[in-house]
């Protein structure tokens, strides 16, 4: 009889400790999938956030390259030699100016002559 009581405990004892470790490989599992799951989408929002930096950069290069022409030739002569020494500076000067300045906000702003 002490044999049989003895058997029972370790019996019970087996099946609660088989039960704690598969409550602890279920829990590890649950865990895993979750880590998965959050290094994927975390994968997938870095690679989405990349494409859209590297269209923000080849936007805004495009509009570097269009302000490189912005201000006219003609310009950047009279600005690196001024024709002009003692005088007011002519209207042609002053339309020039302006018109490349208005060019060049148009291009940073995106928005084009209609």
């Amino acid at each position: 009889m002490g044999k049989n009581v003895l058997f029972a405990i370790a019996g019970l004892a087996l099946a609660f400790w088989a039960g704690w470790v598969g409550a602890d490989w279920k829990r590890d599992s649950v865990e895993l999938v979750a880590e998965r799951a959050a290094g994927l989408a975390a994968d997938k929002a870095r690679t989405q956030m990349q494409d859209v930096a590297s269209k923000s950069a080849r936007a805004f290069e495009v509009k570097l390259e269009a302000l490189k022409s912005a201000i006219p030739a003609g310009l950047r002569a009279e600005l690196d030699k001024p024709v002009f020494n003692n005088d007011c500076l002519s209207g042609d000067y002053y339309r020039l100016y302006n018109t490349a300045a208005e060019n060049a906000e148009r291009t940073l702003s995106g928005k084009f002559k209609n």
